[in-house]
């Protein structure tokens, strides 16, 4: 098992004009910029936000205690021109047993169809691989998000199972299929 050190000294990574770097509480306006917005938050377990005070307690409370669990904190994803965070992009959940862990990743909705969540989500892979060594790398999405789905097969992952999935929203409830992909480190390092 890597040592927790490792995950508090996460690689900076620069694309485009993309940074992504260890999401800090000071980054929760920016949070809650893209996470009041309904449909950026639409097929998430989260938000919408409310208030701002919500952003920056999910940092607090979500994103900071994983070093706690052996995880990164979770990347802000950041506009080099504009200096505002406008994404997160994690590894939230780890399954230690066969030591997996699953992604996930939000962006503001003015960023969408540019292909940026498509090389955020690659260079995840090549971090989760090379860097935090773990095995496997799990994705999920609900059917009707078709945009996830994009990102999800242009990189790679293989599709696992379909099982039937209740997302209850504050603002509505969708009864739909939750799609679930993996990529392993075999088929990582077969496909380089």
């Amino acid at each position: 098992m890597k040592e927790k050190k490792n995950f508090k000294k996460m690689p900076i990574i620069t694309f485009d004009h993309i940074m992504l770097r260890t999401i800090k509480v000071s980054d929760y306006k920016d949070l809650y910029e893209y996470g009041k917005d309904k449909e950026v938050t639409k097929y998430l377990t989260w938000g919408p936000f409310v208030f701002p005070l919500e952003a920056k307690r999910s940092i607090k409370e979500i994103f900071y205690p994983r070093y706690k669990v052996h995880l990164p904190r979770g990347y802000a994803m950041v506009d080099l021109k504009t200096h505002k965070m406008i994404g997160t992009i994690d590894f939230h959940t780890k399954n230690s047993r066969e030591n997996s862990v699953e992604l996930g990743y939000a962006m503001k909705q003015s960023y969408w169809r540019q292909g940026i969540m498509t090389k955020a989500v690659h260079h995840m892979i090549k971090v989760g691989f090379e860097y935090l060594k773990y095995d496997k790398i799990i994705v999920k999405h609900l059917s009707q998000n078709l945009g996830s789905k994009k990102v999800i097969l242009k990189n790679g992952f293989t599709f696992v199972k379909k099982e039937p999935y209740v997302l209850e929203k504050s603002t509505h409830v969708i009864s739909d299929d939750m799609l679930t992909y993996q990529l392993t480190k075999e088929q990582y390092y077969g496909n380089q």
